[in-house]
């Protein structure tokens, strides 16, 4: 034991000497740092330059378990299979249990994923990666204090071990029966600085405090693991190979705030280590252009497909393990390596700039060189006409791998870049290049950054010049254009790779040749496998193939969508598999269900619509032993597919209603039809407001009111999605016979009336909402902002509008009423992408979206006979009604807050409809002769006397004519009045009730 703690003091003491002398060189690096990123005529980057560790940091040194005291704690960024150093081994006193302790890397990491002994994978861990500042102890039970393992190891939450690992379960006699153990025991930390203490677990007479590991030595800020092995000869042949693939360090991965989490972004990474205090440059944010890394971030973060049929990855990923032994600037440019990136240090600030295609910011022409301009091809040692990248391959378990551009299979190959051309250009010289990607574990990555190399190298030209100070804006990374008679130059482009600024006021300019086809992104072809020999192991079962998953809506039976998802899959050649096993859930679910197990290869399962399903199938052999699961996703349609547009879509005025009919719709969904209208012909169906809400099938007619204007429909299904377009049918009658204009109100302007949580804005009565008048009145950050662009809380989801004006009349009477709603969609969005289709195309406003409206404007009415008692608002349809005075309200309603109507005017029409009354036989009397109607008009009418049998010269005279009555008098020659019998006939508008 002494030995082993002369070791953890030593290892200790190495490490705070280590990180003394990583902050005692960090002031001293800055100018190397410099005078690296912006060398007077760069070569490419140095991808074999050797750190002071490489032995420990190599590709196969960092699988290593090493016993150095002197090792270096590597930083691990990205994903990287490690294995550690050992800073503590001890025995009990019956060499029957051994402890481990490996110190892993610096910390605080995500997680670690697979946990490998001797070479075989033993755990698998899924769970989520870490929280910042959080501790997470991973551990394989929670029985790690009994002396001897005869129980399974109760795994931490989604931790699973490999059951037919050899070091998994062992046999072991005890009191004389042979007795399954289980001899691994393991606790992993993922090294946040308040350490952790393994004595909570492996404590008493077997525990690690007996044996010297005690409770002060809490690994801070280390990521670390315990390991307790039983000793058994079967299980164990010594001790064994440790290695872990971990999910490295947490990095701000919101450069304007502080958000930390896992990435491999390598800016993002770059930006991590550069600001770091404890193991990095100790940059503060203010020496650093934060803008450039979170562009290089997006570029980084570009998806492309690597090869046909391939998932969707990013451009650029780090993963990579740094020594803390390695010089700064050596780690950065292990950095910058796997991201094709300038870094620089312009106008006081450290930027990085990733390269790629892009236009020229500055065309040079010969007027504005002022020295002469040099120009160098490349040479031999800088031209390549194959580029071989070695890297450690993530699908290999992080072993050695090349990846070789061009490849052996040139099928996607450009005709200039393959092989056999490139040869000949160079006189069949095999000019070759070797070079090692220290970040990279991905084989497309590799082989993309190859073939850049080698393209640059063949379009190697170099230049160098002064110019005038137009070109003083130019920086490291940017293009430029140079126009030149001499060298024969028309708008050549380069990219700046020096700029210096002379006494004399000049600018000192290196650029280096660009092409853009350097920097597309070509598809690749499938990596090669390597090919593998082995004899059949009936436990290693092929999988099926899964070839598809599709579903069909079936029918309706009771109100249920019956949908069939149909899973299909292709047997194995393996000959002993004779059945498969179909399970699926919906993916908000954590349990599987069956589907069965039989030797059919295809399952037809009842799911829903509009539902995600986890589908997994394997096989299973003759012996019982069962493959993996093949997995699958699908999004099952069904029913969501919206109805049809509805067609045929006609009118038929039938005097003041008007018949609807269309073709009977055909969706079996179908739940109802949808009818809207607006008074402007040329209005579109977001600015409309509703007529009809639903029309139940089998009806295909609807009756509404006669008005002219546009009547739209849509079909709604069970689901509630409605057709994709509207069809309409204009409506054209103006007037209908018999009817007269009475008096009409309208609502517009400033909608004087009464308000609840409506507003007035441009003119137009809209629900109310805390709207944005101006773009600076929003407090806080604009990319901080949550919700819609324009509009803070959203709008109210209903308001009212009683109409400042009503109808009066002198008596009660009985007419036909008529509204016309001038009603807009405002629909405001969260963001200008958010609109559907082309923008030249979308109908409305420029902030309304012209989606489907989800909004209305309804009417509604209220009647009085003597103007002090009313009855209560009821909805408002165009017809007769009776009454003396009439109030009305308009209320407007959002299913959404980004939507409200937007009535533009609102508009009530009394008609009074034609009418006669006659009466005959009327005896006058010798006087004057008041006639009263049997009901009163609305307005005066015209009156017709006809006398019966009177004498000649009988006059008539019709006086105090009224809406009521009149009065007629028949006098004779002399003015004398006369008994006269007479009929009469009124014609006006209107019935007083």
């Amino acid at each position: 034991m002494g030995f082993i703690k002369d070791v953890i003091d030593n290892v200790i003491d190495t490490v705070v000497d280590v990180v003394d002398e990583v902050v005692d060189t960090v002031v001293d690096v800055v100018e190397e740092v410099v005078s690296w990123v912006i060398p007077a005529m760069p070569e490419l980057p140095e991808f074999n330059a050797t750190p002071i560790d490489s032995q420990d940091l190599g590709t196969q040194g960092i699988l290593l378990n090493k016993r150095k005291s002197d090792s270096s704690l590597p930083l691990l960024y990205g994903t990287r299979r490690v294995g550690g150093n050992i800073v503590w081994l001890a025995t009990t006193d019956d060499n029957q249990y051994l402890y481990v302790v490996l110190a892993l890397c610096e910390g605080q990491v995500a997680k670690f994923t697979e946990l490998y002994l001797d070479e075989q994978l033993y755990a698998t861990y899924t769970g989520s990666d870490t929280t910042y500042g959080n501790t997470t102890i991973i551990r394989s039970g929670s029985n790690l204090t009994s002396p001897t393992p005869t129980l399974p190891p109760t795994n931490s939450s989604n931790l699973s071990i490999d059951t037919d690992h050899p070091m998994y379960k062992a046999v072991e006699v005890i009191d004389g029966v042979d007795t399954d153990i289980f001899p691994t025991e393991f606790i992993w930390f993922n090294g946040t600085d308040e350490g952790y203490d393994y004595g909570d677990h492996f404590a008493g007479e077997f525990g690690v405090n007996r044996l010297g590991w005690i409770n002060t030595f809490k690994g801070k800020g280390v990521c670390h693991a315990l390991f307790r092995f039983k000793y058994n000869a079967d299980a164990f042949t010594g001790l064994p190979k440790i290695n872990f693939v971990i999910r490295g360090k947490l990095v701000n991965t919101n450069l304007s705030g502080t958000s930390y989490a896992y990435s491999a972004n390598p800016a993002l990474v770059l930006y991590d280590y550069l600001t770091s205090t404890r193991y990095g440059k100790g940059l503060s944010a203010s020496d650093i252009n934060t803008s450039s890394f979170t562009t290089a971030a997006g570029v980084c973060n570009t998806s492309v497909t690597p090869y046909s049929g391939a998932s969707s990855q990013n451009l650029f990923e780090t993963h990579t393990v740094l020594g803390s032994n390695t010089k700064i600037i050596d780690n950065v440019r292990t950095l910058v390596s796997p991201m094709r990136a300038f870094f620089t240090y312009t106008s006081g600030l450290y930027k990085v700039v990733v390269e790629g295609t892009g236009s020229s910011a500055l065309s040079i022409t010969e007027d504005m060189i002022v020295s002469g301009i040099q120009v160098v091809g490349e040479g031999k040692q800088n031209r390549y006409n194959r580029v071989t990248a070695s890297f450690a391959d993530k699908d290999t378990n992080y072993q050695s791998n090349q990846a070789i551009y061009p490849p052996r299979d040139e099928t996607n190959v450009g005709a200039s870049f393959k092989y056999a051309t490139m040869l000949a250009a160079d006189n069949n010289e095999e000019l070759h290049f070797n070079m090692t990607l220290p970040a990279t574990t991905d084989y497309y990555t590799a082989e993309d950054l190859a073939e850049l190399v080698l393209k640059r190298s063949r379009a190697g030209l170099r230049i160098s010049f002064s110019a005038t100070s137009e070109a003083q804006n130019l920086i490291v990374g940017d293009i430029f254009q140079i126009t030149h008679s001499g060298m024969g130059f028309s708008a050549k482009n380069f990219i700046v790779t020096g700029i210096t600024l002379s006494t004399a006021g000049s600018v000192n300019i290196n650029g280096v040749e660009y092409t853009a086809d350097a920097y597309s992104y070509n598809t690749k072809i499938v990596q090669p496998s390597p090919p593998t020999t082995f004899l059949p192991n009936p436990k290693i079962v092929a999988a099926p193939i899964l070839t598809s998953i599709t579903d069909t809506a079936v029918n309706i039976t009771e109100g249920n969508l019956n949908v069939i998802m149909t899973v299909s899959f292709r047997g194995t050649s393996d000959f002993f598999v004779d059945k498969f096993e179909t399970v699926y859930k919906k993916s908000t679910d954590s349990i599987y269900k069956s589907a069965g197990i039989s030797s059919n290869q295809v399952r037809e399962i009842p799911v829903e619509s509009s539902t995600t399903y986890n589908v997994k199938v394997r096989s299973i052999n003759t012996l019982g032993y069962k493959s993996a699961f093949v997995a699958g996703d699908h999004y099952v349609v069904g029913f969501e597919d919206p109805p049809a547009n509805i067609t045929g879509l006609s009118i038929d005025y039938q005097d003041e209603i008007a018949v609807l009919k269309w073709d009977t719709a055909t969706d079996l969904d179908l739940a109802y039809y949808h009818i809207r209208y607006s008074p402007n012909a040329d209005d579109s169906y977001p600015n409309s407001s509703i007529l009809v809400d639903k029309v139940s099938p089998p009806a295909n007619t609807v009756v509404v009111p006669a008005k002219a204007g546009v009547y739209f429909i849509k079909a709604f299904d069970l689901l509630g999605h409605e057709s994709l377009t509207a069809n309409s049918v204009i409506g054209t009658v103006t007037k209908f016979a018999g009817q007269n204009l009475a008096t009409t109100i309208t609502e517009e302007t400033s909608f004087a009336g009464t308000k609840s949580q409506v507003v007035v804005e441009d003119n137009a009565l809209i629900l109310q909402g805390d709207d944005v008048t101006s773009f600076d009145s929003v407090s806080g950050n604009f990319d901080d902002k949550l919700g819609l662009f324009d509009e803070i809380d959203g709008f109210e989801s209903t308001g009212t509008y009683t109409f400042a004006n009503q109808i009066s009349l002198g008596a009660k009477y009985q007419g036909r009423v008529s509204s016309f709603l001038n009603v807009d969609q405002l629909d405001r969005v969260s963001s200008f992408d958010q609109h559907a289709g082309l923008f030249d195309s979308a109908q409305g406003l420029f902030d309304s979206a012209g989606a489907s409206p989800q909004m209305d404007a309804k009417l509604f009415i209220s009647t009085s006979d003597d103007n002090s008692t009313y009855t209560g608002f009821t909805p408002f349809q165009d017809g007769n009604y009776e009454f003396r005075y009439a109030k009305f309200q308009l209320k407007l309603t959002s299913a959404v807050s980004s939507q409200s109507p937007k009535v533009n005017n609102a508009q009530v029409r009394l008609f009074m409809m034609d009418r006669t009354e006659k009466a005959q036989n009327i005896a006058s009397g010798a006087t004057t002769k008041a006639v009263t109607f049997t009901d009163a008009f609305f307005a005066e009418p015209s009156v017709i006397i006809m006398a019966q049998n009177a004498a000649q010269n009988i006059q008539t005279a019709v006086t105090s004519k009224s809406a009521t009555g009149f009065s007629v008098t028949f006098t004779n020659a002399g003015g004398a009045a006369q008994d006269v019998t007479f009929d009469y006939v009124a014609t006006g508008q209107g019935r007083a009730i």
